[in-house]
């Protein structure tokens, strides 16, 4: 339950966060480098210390088929949805 929490409070952070300029405002370690891969297009996957997030980073990213890394069933079908 606290897994689908965080990533939850995750999703709403890049909602909030949609401009590229805005990533260096996250304090967030892994977040920030999930913000900076997603929008500023830079290769900073290698960074995430959480292998669901990283897996998740390395999908939407950059293209990989890494959705199946995800353990977290929810955060698995997003990853599948959003990378379809």
């Amino acid at each position: 339950m606290k897994r689908y929490i965080s990533f939850l409070l995750l999703f709403t952070v890049f909602a909030l966060t949609l401009e590229a300029k805005n990533c260096w405002k996250i304090k967030n370690k892994d977040t920030k480098a999930l913000c900076e891969s997603k929008f500023e297009h830079k290769k900073n996957c290698w960074r995430i210390k959480d292998n669901d997030t990283k897996a998740y980073c390395e999908a939407s990213a950059y293209g990989k088929n890494s959705c199946w890394k995800i353990k977290n069933a929810d955060e698995k079908e997003m990853c599948i949805a959003e990378t379809k």
